[in-house]
């Protein structure tokens, strides 16, 4: 569930593209406009990790540990930087 949220909140920004229907496990991939190191290291800056992929592509897994409150702070970052 978390993981669909997160792919939502990715795909309702222009910059990121997700397959929602590839959202089957904890594991989000998107497509990014922007440097996929760049967005890596802006979410870093927050704590939040991730993987770039490819130069143009990110790999979110949200673990079993993760909570809605880190769900809303991964949201918080997203809106700061691209919202």
């Amino acid at each position: 569930q978390r993981a669909l949220t997160v792919a939502r909140m990715l795909n309702a920004l222009p910059m990121f593209s997700v397959d929602i229907s590839s959202v089957q496990t904890n594991m989000v991939y998107a497509e990014t406009t922007e440097s996929a190191a760049d967005v890596v290291a802006k979410f870093a800056e927050h704590g939040i990790d991730m993987f770039d992929l490819s130069a143009n592509r990110i790999r979110i897994v949200i673990h079993l540990h993760i909570t809605d409150e880190d769900i809303e702070r991964f949201e918080a970052v997203l809106m700061e930087h691209w919202g």
